[in-house]
This record gives structure tokens, sequence and C-alpha cells, in this order.
């Protein structure tokens, strides 16, 4: 229905990004599913609402008939990403008394049926000062499928600067006893915040910002696509940060896989050094964290974990945090997002926030219209969404691997919803002045296969494909006219560079580790890494990788078998051809190189794994980490 809708927007957006600019009125967020409500009508049965962790989409997203029988256990239940919703009781009627500031809107996502099925309808409304009531909504709930419907965004500006209340309705047949959701149910406005002025962050003591991005390659994001004839971007969110941004063409993640290389992120040292290579691991608590170091420097320190393999019972990255919200599966972007603004809004010190969000993995569920190959037509931040423009051909997808719940153009569609959550987060630190004296870094943990080398979804092997990543970062300052912004860096970098960066921005003591401060690496004209380094999960394979040529040595593994490899990247961009054995000096040269680095370790406390509970395994192997 969303393509019929919008079949005639076939636009492309301008190239250059509008930049990043604070606003006369700050933005603020009413949670309506945690802001109790008045209950005027209660329904046929009791409770008439409560709030519950949901779906964006569904509890499972495959056509089971599909999966083959003998997968049943081994890839049991995959979801879509969970969100926070209202689940309110059919014949109900709720309502908030709320007076409105500048551009005021209530958002939701019509989830459907709750726990009950309810052939039922959703009712939005406002009785104003006078007592008129205003009908804004009426529809009735979508039929139940694999992927979510679209945002419904209402505009309440007719009512701004007043006094109102907001009605929340649920028709349905006299004394039934079924339930509708509304996802991540909110009133947004803008609203002049009179003496709010955060302490102590300053442009040299910032807050900071980390935006983890899982399973995104570096190929994905616009600002990496420049100059090649490729489809519009699908983040001109990002792109349009990325103006304002340092931005490191040439960064390359320590490992594929998700906890190793966080571990490495907040460690600043290669896995050989930090001892995890799995995701049942967890960091040695030998080891100090940027969360610690932050936590021991007087900031108020959260995380937002959007995997549950993450969390720190599995990782050991929870050290220094004053609190981590964790996903009980996996969560959808927009739960840590508005999460993360709730915390933000009420924050009096320096803050080092970490925002882990897990979309591009699979299952690929992005809801509609991003399903369908829609993304906002411009940035637009926290406002609503004016209009939408394809990124592909518009039309659904099945799933092209089953099992894993894949399809590359749903991957896509995962990527443009991403983008759209961390432009809604940035918009709202830039409406609260934050920009000024708060560093936001973005960076992914590794890549993914599509297709490439034969995997499907997959982020096995050392290449491009899963180690090439983005990296950004914008420095503390709206308009800092002695540090340039938009800057581009091709020199080669590691991820795990941003530990000994973000400290030293942040004037605090950078310890012994692997990392390199990128300002040393990059600026200035100088060179960057020589060489970048991986490992694969498990320690089954080690790659060192130059501007010009990849080297690994593998043990065999899923994706490529024992042996040793070396790729002529300027001819062979896409690492298919193997160079070993032909007598090249360089393959010597590398095998040197890699030899040196391994041999170069820093007698690091040993990383004991934990047993993984049967529920734990079930999990991993939905996300196709075990087999």
């Amino acid at each position: 229905m969303f393509v019929r809708r919008l079949v005639l927007l076939f636009f492309l957006t301008a190239c250059a990004q509008p930049p990043i600019l604070d606003r006369p009125a700050a933005w603020s967020r009413l949670d309506l599913g945690s802001e109790p409500p008045r209950v005027l009508i209660a329904g046929a049965a009791a409770p008439a609402h409560r709030t519950v962790a949901s779906f964006l989409g569904a509890a499972e997203v495959r056509d089971m008939r599909q999966v083959p029988a003998e997968q049943l256990v081994t890839f049991p239940r995959r979801t879509a990403g969970q969100v926070q919703a209202l689940e309110q009781r059919a014949g109900s009627r709720l309502g908030w008394t709320v007076t409105l500031g500048a551009t005021p809107y209530v958002s939701f996502v019509p989830l459907g049926a709750g726990d009950v099925a309810c052939p039922c309808g959703y009712g939005v409304g406002v009785r104003d000062a006078r007592g008129t009531f205003h009908v804004l909504y009426r529809d009735v709930a979508p039929a139940a499928g694999p992927l979510a419907p679209a945002a419904v965004e209402l505009s309440l500006g007719d009512f701004a600067g007043s006094t109102v209340e907001l009605l929340f309705q649920v028709d349905g047949p006299p004394g039934h006893a079924g339930t509708l959701l509304w996802g991540s149910p909110a009133l947004y406005q803008r609203q002049a915040l009179d003496g709010f002025h955060p302490e102590g962050a300053t442009p040299t003591r910032p807050n900071v910002v980390l935006i983890g991005l899982d399973t995104l390659r570096a190929d994905h994001v616009g600002v990496y696509r420049q100059g090649l004839a490729l489809p519009p971007s699908l983040t001109p969110e990002i792109d349009r940060l990325a103006g304002e941004s340092d931005v490191w063409l040439g960064a390359h993640s320590t490992f594929s896989n998700t906890n190793p290389s966080f571990a490495s992120i907040f460690t600043g040292l290669y896995g050989k050094n930090h001892g995890v290579y799995d995701l049942k691991t967890p960091l040695p608590a030998d080891h100090t964290t940027l969360a610690e170091h932050f936590k021991a420097a007087g900031y108020d320190t959260r995380a937002f974990i959007s995997a549950r393999h993450l969390g720190n019972h599995n990782s050991g990255l929870g050290q220094g945090f004053d609190e981590v919200t964790l996903a009980d599966h996996h969560f959808a972007a927009e739960w840590p997002v508005t999460g993360a603004m709730d915390w933000v809004a009420g924050r009096e010190k320096p803050f080092f926030l970490w925002l882990h969000l897990f979309d591009p993995h699979t299952p690929h569920t992005p809801p509609d219209p991003y399903a369908v190959g829609f993304r906002p037509a411009r940035p637009r931040g926290l406002a609503p969404v004016e209009s939408w423009s394809p990124f592909r051909r518009p039309g659904s997808r099945d799933f092209d691997e089953v099992v894993l719940g894949g399809h590359r153009d749903l991957y896509q569609g995962e990527v443009a919803y991403l983008d759209h959550q961390v432009g809604r987060l940035v918009d709202f630190l830039a409406s609260r002045g934050l920009l000024e004296n708060t560093v936001i870094a973005v960076v992914a943990d590794h890549g993914e296969n599509l297709g490439e080398h034969g995997m499907l979804y997959r982020h096995v092997g050392l290449w491009d494909t899963t180690t090439h990543v983005p990296l950004m970062i914008r420095w503390p300052g709206a308009d800092a006219p002695r540090t340039p912004r938009g800057r581009r860096f091709p020199q080669l970098v590691q991820t795990l560079d941003l530990f000994p960066t973000l400290l030293a921005a942040s004037g605090l003591d950078v310890p012994p580790q692997d990392g390199i401060d990128l300002r040393q690496l990059t600026f200035d004209g100088r060179t960057g890494r020589r060489a970048v380094f991986a490992e694969h999960a498990d320690r089954t394979d080690v790659t060192v990788r130059t501007a010009s040529h990849r080297y690994v040595l593998s043990r065999g593994n899923a994706a490529i078998p024992a042996g040793t490899y070396l790729y002529d990247l300027a001819a062979d961009p896409g690492e298919l051809v193997n160079l070993v054995g032909r007598g090249l000096a360089i393959e010597a040269e590398l095998a040197r190189v890699l030899a040196g680095w391994q041999a170069d370790t820093r007698g690091a406390p040993a990383a004991e794994s934990r047993v993984l509970s049967p529920e734990e395994e079930a999990k991993l192997r939905a996300l196709g980490y075990l087999q």
C-alpha cells in the first residue's frame, strides 16, 4: 500500500547536506507508554492498559514452511527488533493532559493486536480547553505480518501553546477483551529550556557519545560512496553529520564479529592482548575500559546495548557504566535512541553514552516504508517526515536466505531506518545546545558479506566486506573556524584508535595500549598506519592489510579453507584472486610483518570463557553465530 501511495515520489535529494544547526527551542519528548494516563473509559476487562516490550514486526519473521525441518532446532525463533509499546484494551479510552509547545506532534506505530486477537481500530483525538473533541486519526488495526507498518505522525500544530487532553481510544465489538499495541507512543514538541545549563562539560572536557553500529559496511554509508555511480544514499542523516565531522575513509575493524571488536574499541587493544575471541568470553576485569576511565573522571556513564550477547555477562563491557539497558532479544533502534534522549535530558554533569544499534544484522526486518524501498527525502531529525524518496525500485521482498532471515534489499532498508534514528538523536542534542560541548563518534564493529565470497549475511572471513567500516568524529563546537568541518582522511586507521582519541580529546590520561590518537595518525598530512591487522573469531584467521595488498593466514573457517592468501587490492578489489606462490616480493614482506605483529604481545590477563545456558545458545544460533 505504501508503494501505491508514493510511486510518484521518484526524485533525488540534493547532494549537499544542510548543516546541523541549533534551533531556538529544544526538542522534548513525553513517553506515553510510561507516563500514566487517566482512564476515561475502562473497556470490558481490567486493566485498561499496560506497558510491554513488543516487536517492530513479528515474534517469528520467517515463513516456517520454507525453513528446512532439520533447521528448526538449530535455528530457533527469529524475531523483529523489540520496541516499547502501550497495550490498550478494546473499548477503552485513555487521556493525557498536556501543555503544548511549538510544532507538537504525536507519533506511534500501529502494531496491531496484542496478546488477545482484536478486530479493533485505533483512534486518536484531542479535547481542547473548551471541551470540544477533535478526531485526528481513525483506522482499523493492520493485519499481522512479519514487518511492521509505517509510523503514524499526527500534527498537533493547531493546538500549539494551549493545554489539551490527548486521547487514545481502541474501538472494538462490545464486551470484547482483545487489545491493540501502540508502538513507541510519544508526544514531541519544542519548548524553551529556561535555566538549563549542564554543569562541567566544556569543549576541552566534553560529553562523549559513542554510537556503535552493528554489521554496517562502509560502502553502505553515503560519504563512503562519493564519486561512484550508485543509487541514492541510504544515509542522509549520517551524511549530514559527516559534513561536520572528520571522516576516516580507510578505517578497519580488528575483528569480524561483535564482542571482540567492541572489546578492542573499549580497551584500545588488539585481540591478542585482550583475549576476547568469541561471544561468551567476558573481558577480564583487570582491563580498564573507556567507561571506567570516564567514570573515574567524574562523568555520568550509561550504555544501551541492543543485542543480548553483547551484555556484560558475555562481554565484560558493563565495567564502568552506572546503568546498562540490555535487550531481551535485540532492540530496534528507536528503543535505545529514545531511551538515550530521555537519559541525556536529565544530565547535569558531563556524560559518556554508549549507544549500540543492531539493526543491519539479520534478521532483516525494517518497518515500512524502509522495507519497500523508501527513506526520508531529506534529513528530518526529530521533525515529522514530510516526504519519502526511493533508494531502490520499490516493492516488497521475501528473504532469499530463509534460515537467517536475510535479503540484500532489506539490509539496505535496515541501514536507512537506522540512519533516521541516528538523525533523531543528533537533532535532539543539537536542539539543546549540547553539540557545543559534545564529541560524537560513529563507528561500526564490522561489516557483512552480501553475497561476496559465496557468503550470504554472515560476517565471516577477513576481507574488506567484513572489516572496512565507517568511522567519523564530530568535535565539540557548533562553529569552530580554526577547526575545518567535513575533512576526509584516506589513510589507514583502526577502530581501536578511538580509545586514545576519545580519552585525549576529553583531557584524560591515555594509558599504554595498541591504539594511536587519530589526530596524531592523520592530521597535518601524516600518513596513517602503514598496515592494519584483524583477527577472526576463535583464532581461525589473521590478516594484515596495507594500502595495496591483503595477506591472510587461515586455519579454516566457514568462509575460507585453511591456507595462505594474498590479494592485490588495486587490480582485484573484490579479493577473489589468490596470488600466493607466484614469487611476489610483497608476499614475503607481508608474511614478515604479520609474524612480527603476532609475536609482539603485552602479556595480558587470561580471558576465561563461560558456559552458555541452553537459552543463550538458542539465541546465538538464531543470529547465525552457532552451527
